[in-house]
């Protein structure tokens, strides 16, 4: 300092106050222009470097011009960051210089302190000014790279390059600010107090950092030392009221300042013990948000503080949690609610989870979890999810009391049927975790559970009877005692007399004394007793007690503690300890019962989530379902059984899901080796003799799948075949059964697990164990013809001889097994042995036909025949057997039956002519069944034979021509292999209109296919049924008889095999199939026994594939049997048309109406069906959509009386699977068209509803405008009304600005239809006759469309087309088209 300053430098509250002179007032002479700062800053340099730092006095105005400069060039940039270098040594050198002085003893001179209190002054806010605006250029060069960077201008690296180090050189700079205020910088003020300004500069600094950075790992550094320096400017420099304000001004604009300013708020709490300042800040918060807690933003600034703070401070904020939740819980805000509920909850889980809380902190847990339960049925759905989220959480930290735990999986339950699925997805997973942690036991089967209560409760029973007894026996003693008291005393007293003080070594323990005293007790040898009793209460360490009382009380005292002995020498046992922990028992089997049956209650709502349309519903519902099967929870059985059904799902990720879970409970083990594949083994075989019958092809799906997987290995097979052959010990016959099952199942993938012990099999199937068990043979069977590969064509394997031994076998073991009456499934086993015989064998058609054959010569021909006669040789027997000329339709039945003109006199004339109907059962059954595998075999396995014997042929003839056009043509050939004649005659029926490019081959190869698949049906057509000489002709007129006669012929199973064999029968041929069409049809609708009506249903599907143009008059008898009343009819049909329908076998119309009301239908099954039918045609182009309006007017028709909540229930479930925008808007015109053609005020509700369930873009709001006059009278409805305007509120969430002006418009004018019209008195007699002349109109205009339509036969014609799988019509009505663009 060379000479001294005579002025004042004032901190100005704009930079630009600086230019103004005033008084003595330190002002800025001279501002200099951009060209001339680099030079002198150099000056500056060397002056810094000559280390005076009063050169600031003469060089302000060089910093001040930097300062002041305006630009964003790299010049200006460059001298920022020289200013910035210099001033940091300046003021670096500044506090070397000023740190002695402001330390010593001996103030400095008033010129002394005033020259340094302007430089200090002066060079902070040079220093200060400067960093603020590098801080605010490196922010506007970063949000211009990211401008840059959107529209692909810039490099990643040209942000900062002007800036290098900044973020280095930053922190420096607040280091050295935190070292200055270390200093008694308030010693250069007279008196000694901080300027605040001078302070607020730079606390200033600090708090726009916070602004401007988030915290990161790498830059913890920066922030801990802003804080350090907030720190001491609150406890040193009074801005303890400052800090919260500006606080809450950065936590409510800036997002990222949460966890830095929480970080800040625990640093000030533990290095400087400042704790008051968050007080203020949270009431601050709180009324805040108190006044406006509808901004979102601000909202979720605050809440993300909180949370943060919680979360690394929540001993801190336990005071001021109860004013949150009493002021904070009530708002308007939801993310306001989740974040004090989510600070509750961690809370809870970090602070108040010990066993040893008091009991005031037991009472603050208690009603902090009150607030979560309350906040279970919040009105918001983001709340109630994270409310069910947090108690989850609390559940894994086994932070919940047991008082608490079944209050809240009774609520989590209710929770499954809430609207949203996150709020059901998160009680899931409650539910899943209460299971998998619960405080009872690992297996929750409720019949163990009661059995277990009801042995505990009778234990408890008997233990009271026993402390009754001891309660007698203790009266009794204690009586005793008081006459043996007075006899005691004296020789009490005389003791403590004696030996007021006695000393005894501690040799003996409390047992061998005890044992010592009861002796003596009884002999009332007393003196002895009582310096045992004495020595007792010394090992005991009740000498220093003792030596206290005085010789009354210590008599008193010693006489207390024979009593005990008394009560031992007698033998008297106290159990009330034990009474106690039976209690317990019983109690803790109680809650486990509560919460077992808790637990199970859920599973109805979660067998309806397995079948949602959400995904997450499924998931979390699959993985609830495993759990409680593995805990054994009751009913978890049939949620396993009902998973099976998503198998089939189109959906990949539910199929995926079902699999895992499977997998998770069947091959889940903690053996490996032999061990774990005999556990799987065990659970497989457990979980399959659990299944439905129905649900055994999902299965099978399943074990394809694990077998592919490697799931199911060596090891597993080797086990289930020791199983099934009995070697593996400890095996019972229905374990082998099982086992047996398991391995037809896994085999139908990989083939060779039959192929390798094929011999294995045989010997058992032939073997005496299947005379014992029948069901051992039927099975074998079927695991043999698992040996055909599946993914091979037909012609690879090779097929047994007719005449060997094992076919032969089997051939007199089914004779056998024919006979005998008392054999359960009789059908069961004859298809696996015709199965057998069509798949395995060669000629299976001469085996299958001489079995018949031997069957009808066995039944002697006078029980069949109306008059005997030699049978003729039969075309596929030869000459080797003979079969019945004429027609054996007469078989009386096995009670006496009245005669008629049909029945000849001696056919009931002795016993001889009755006949058992069980044997005429089966017999029917073989023909059918027989019926059916032989046109298969026909129509497959012959074609593909013939095709294959050409093959050969062409490839042996093309050789010789051309090599490369034979490998070609050979490619193409084996395209049809291994179809059927049918399919092949109906593809080829299509490819030969396709241009080709080798017409002469490929004409040539396509007649050869078509001859040959004509050739099949021709033999199918003709000869099977109609040939004089063939088997079937002969006995088919017998099935036919049984059928017209159904009061001769009353046995139930006998008519439902008659006409299964029937429908059968009408498979084979399109000529007998129309001919007995009729007779079939009449059959269904006459009948009353259920199972013929199924197997007619069944049968009608099976014939709408084989000659669909033929069934296609009877459709409509489909759609009647869905009104049946009985059940499993109406599953029947429902299958069957689903079945047909999605295969494109009936085009869908509206008939399917009919459909849609089994959505509502009292079966399950039948429910969950009809639901996935729905939403697979919902998937299949529009399909549905089209239909949507005769869906719709077929269900509003009054006349059918459907009930309106039924209505809504299948309306909410099919609308709901219309998702294309195109569609919608089409269908809100469809339906307000609607409006004026109905006339009840429940068809206009139902209309509205279904409106209102539709999502609405701009042009269905539009289209709703455009209508209005068709349903502007019918909102003076209010239930019409409301349903409109839920269409506005539920459009109205989350729009856009164009779509809410819209809706704004439409809201206009439908209140404006709500005005009364002053001329409405005319109207009414107006709008009738309108309404009719409308109403005369459409149906003019029907008829005029119903004249125009085309002739039935050209529409057959058209069906016979060439093309895919021919469809047809189930409903003579037109289809509404679709628009072309969807």
């Amino acid at each position: 300092m060379d000479e001294p300053h005579d002025f004042q430098f004032v901190l100005p509250l704009n930079s630009s106050d600086l230019i103004n002179s005033s008084g003595d007032q330190f002002y800025v002479k001279e501002i200099f222009g951009s060209a001339e700062i680099p030079q002198k800053l150099l000056e500056c340099k060397r002056k810094v470097h000559q280390g005076d730092p009063f050169y600031i006095f003469d060089h302000f105005d060089i910093y001040y011009s930097v300062l002041e400069v305006q630009g964003s060039d790299a010049s200006c940039s460059q001298n920022l960051m020289r200013s910035f270098d210099l001033l940091y040594l300046t003021v670096d050198k500044l506090f070397q210089d000023l740190h002695p002085l402001l330390a010593a003893s001996e103030p400095m001179s008033n010129q002394q302190r005033n020259s340094y209190l302007n430089l200090t002054k002066m060079t902070l806010f040079l220093q200060v000014s400067v960093v603020k605006k590098l801080n605010n250029c490196v922010q506007q060069a970063l949000r211009d790279q990211q401008v840059n960077i959107q529209k692909k201008r810039a490099k990643q690296s040209e942000a900062t390059e002007h800036f290098p180090n900044w973020d280095v050189k930053r922190s420096k700079f607040l280091v050295q600010l935190f070292n200055v205020m270390q200093c008694p910088l308030e010693k250069l003020w007279s008196p000694p107090v901080a300027e605040d300004d001078f302070i607020s500069l730079l606390c200033d600094v600090c708090y726009r950092t916070l602004e401007l950075q988030p915290l990161r790992p790498d830059n913890k550094n920066v922030f801990d030392t802003i804080f350090q320096i907030l720190g001491t400017s609150i406890k040193r420099f009074n801005q303890a009221m400052t800090f919260p304000v500006r606080i809450l001004q950065i936590l409510r604009g800036t997002e990222h300042a949460a966890t830095s300013v929480a970080t800040g708020i625990l640093l000030l709490h533990e290095e400087y013990g400042i704790s008051s300042v968050f007080s203020i800040l949270i009431k601050s918060i709180v009324d805040a948000l108190k006044l406006d807690s509808s901004d979102s933003t601000v909202s979720k600034h605050f809440s993300n503080f909180l949370a943060e703070f919680s979360n690394i401070a929540p001993s801190l904020i336990i005071p001021h949690l109860e004013k949150l939740a009493d002021d904070l819980l009530d708002c308007q805000s939801h993310t306001l609610r989740n974040c004090v509920l989510q600070i509750i909850g961690d809370t809870v889980v970090s602070e108040l989870t010990s066993e040893e809380l008091s009991e005031e902190l037991k009472e603050v847990r208690n009603e902090f979890l009150e607030h979560l339960m309350a906040h279970i049925l919040d009105i918001s759905a983001h709340v109630r999810s994270k409310v069910l989220s947090i108690w989850h959480h609390l559940k894994v930290q086994h932070a919940i009391p047991l008082n608490f735990l079944t209050r809240v999986l009774d609520e989590a339950i209710g929770r499954l049927e809430d609207k949203s699925s996150l709020v059901r997805r998160t009680a899931m997973q409650l539910i899943k975790s209460a299971l998998e942690s619960n405080p009872y036991c690992s297996k929750l089967s409720l019949e163990e559970l009661r059995a277990k209560h009801e042995h505990e409760v009778l234990a408890m029973e008997k233990l009271n009877d026993v402390l009754e007894e001891e309660r007698k026996q203790e009266e009794q003693l204690n009586t005793e005692f008081s006459t043996l008291a007075p006899e005691l005393l004296p020789f009490i007293e005389a003791n403590l007399t004696e030996f007021p003080d006695m000393q005894f070594d501690k040799e003996e323990s409390d047992e061998t004394l005890l044992e010592r005293i009861v002796p003596l007790m009884r002999e009332k040898n007393y003196k002895d007793v009582i310096v045992l009793v004495r020595k007792v209460d010394f090992l005991a360490g009740n000498q220093n007690m003792s030596s206290l009382l005085k010789h009354e009380e210590h008599c008193v005292y010693v006489l207390a503690l024979l009593k005990t002995y008394h009560l031992l020498a007698a033998g008297f046992k106290q159990s009330s300890e034990e009474m106690l922990q039976q209690i317990k028992t019983v109690q803790f089997l109680k809650d486990s019962i509560d919460f077992a049956v808790l637990v199970t209650s859920a599973f109805p709502k979660l067998h309806e989530m397995l079948m949602s349309k959400t995904n997450t519903d499924v998931f979390e519902a699959v993985d609830l379902f495993t759990t409680g099967y593995m805990f054994g929870i009751h009913g978890t059985e049939s949620g396993m059984q009902r998973m099976l059904q998503l198998v089939w799902s189109s959906d990949k990720e539910k199929r995926d899901a079902v699999s895992d879970a499977y997998k998770r409970v069947l091959f889940s083990t903690d053996q490996s080796g032999r061990a774990h594949a005999i556990l799987v083994v065990q659970n497989l075989s457990k979980f399959l003799s659990e299944i439905e019958y129905g649900h055994y092809t999902a299965m099978e799906s399943l074990m394809a799948e694990w077998v592919l997987g490697g799931d199911i290995d060596a090891a597993v097979i080797q086990v289930l075949f020791e199983r099934f052959t009995l070697k593996l010990e400890g095996t019972t016959v229905n374990e082998s059964r099982l086992s047996l099952q398991l391995l037809i199942m896994a085999s139908q993938t990989k083939a060779s697990i039959v192929s390798a012990n094929k011999l294995i099999i045989e010997d058992i199937a032939a073997g005496d164990r299947v005379r014992r068990d029948p069901r051992i043979f039927t099975s074998c069977l079927q695991l043999l013809v698992n040996s055909i590969d599946a993914n091979n064509n037909a012609k690879y394997y090779k097929r047994h001889n007719s005449d060997s031994e094992f076919v032969g076998k089997i051939t007199r073991l089914f004779l056998d097994f024919f006979f005998h009456k008392k054999l359960s499934d009789f059908d069961a086993l004859a298809m696996s042995v015709f199965e057998y015989f069509y798949r395995m064998c060669q000629a299976p058609d001469v085996i299958a036909q001489q079995l018949v054959v031997t069957l009808l010569k066995r039944f002697n021909e006078s029980w069949l025949v109306k008059e005997a006669a030699a049978l003729e040789s039969s075309p596929v027997v030869g000459n080797k057997e003979n079969v019945p000329e004429s027609q054996p339709t007469e078989i009386p039945y096995s009670q006496t039956l009245p005669l008629t003109q049909s029945q000849p006199d001696n056919l009931l004339q002795s016993d001889r002519s009755l006949m058992p109907v069980f044997l005429v059962t089966r017999l029917v059954f073989c023909i059918g069944y027989m019926t059916i595998k032989e046109m298969i075999f026909l129509d497959m396995d012959i074609y593909n034979n013939m095709k294959y014997r050409d093959e050969l042929t062409a490839q042996e003839e093309r050789k010789n021509r051309n090599q490369l056009a034979g490998n070609a043509q050979n490619a193409a050939s084996r395209l049809t292999l291994n179809l059927s004649a049918m399919e092949v005659r109906k593809r080829l029926s299509g490819v030969a209109a396709e241009p080709q490019q080798e017409p002469d081959d490929d004409l040539v190869g396509a007649t050869a296919e078509d001859n040959i698949a004509e050739e099949i049906n021709g033999i199918c057509e003709e000869m099977l049924l109609y040939n004089s000489d063939a088997l079937l002709a002969k006995l088919s007129p017998f099935i036919i008889e049984i059928c017209k006669r159904p009061g001769e012929f009353r046995d139930d199973k006998l008519q439902q095999a008659a006409t299964l064999a029937l429908a059968r029968l009408m498979t084979v041929s399109s000529r007998f199939c129309e001919s007995n069409m009729s007779f079939l049809m009449n059959i269904l609708n006459l009948t009353k026994n259920i199972r013929i009506k199924c197997n007619t249903v069944v049968g009608l599907s099976d014939l709408t594939f084989r000659f669909p143009n033929i069934i296609e008059p009877w459709t409509g008898h489909f759609y009647a049997q869905l009104h049946e009343s009985n059940t499993e009819l109406r599953l029947t049909a429902v299958k069957m048309l689903s079945h047909l329908i999605l295969n494109e076998m009936i085009r869908v119309k509206g008939q399917i109406a009919d459909m849609a009301l089994c959505i509502v239908d009292g079966n399950d099954e039948i429910r969950n069906i009809t639901k996935q039918f729905f939403k697979e045609i919902a998937n299949k182009s529009n399909i549905l959509y089209n239909v949507l309006p005769d869906i719709i007017s077929r269900l509003g028709d009054i006349n059918l009386g459907l009930d309106e909540d039924k209505y809504r229930i299948i309306m909410s479930y099919i609308l709901g699977l219309i998702q294309k925008d195109r569609q919608i808007e089409t269908l809100v015109e469809k339906l307000c068209l609607r409006f004026p053609v109905t006339r009840v005020e429940r068809q206009w509700r139902d209309i509205a509803y279904c409106l209102g369930l539709l999502s609405y873009n701009e042009r269905s709001v539009k289209k709703l405008m455009d209508n209005m006059q068709h349903y502007k009278d019918k909102v003076q409805v209010d239930e019409v009304y409301q349903s409109f305007k839920l269409i506005i509120s539920n459009t109205n969430k989350l729009a856009k600005p164009e779509l809410k002006a819209v809706v704004t418009e439409f809201e206009n004018r439908l209140n404006e239809c709500l005005q009364v019209n002053p001329d409405s008195s005319a109207q009414p007699g107006d709008k009738a006759t309108g309404a009719s002349e409308g109403q005369a109109n459409r149906t003019q205009t029907a008829r005029t469309k119903k004249g125009g339509r085309k002739p039935a036969a050209n529409k057959k014609t058209a069906a016979r087309g060439r093309g895919r799988r021919t469809r047809i019509e189930s409903s003579s009505d037109d289809s509404p088209s679709s628009d072309s663009s969807d």
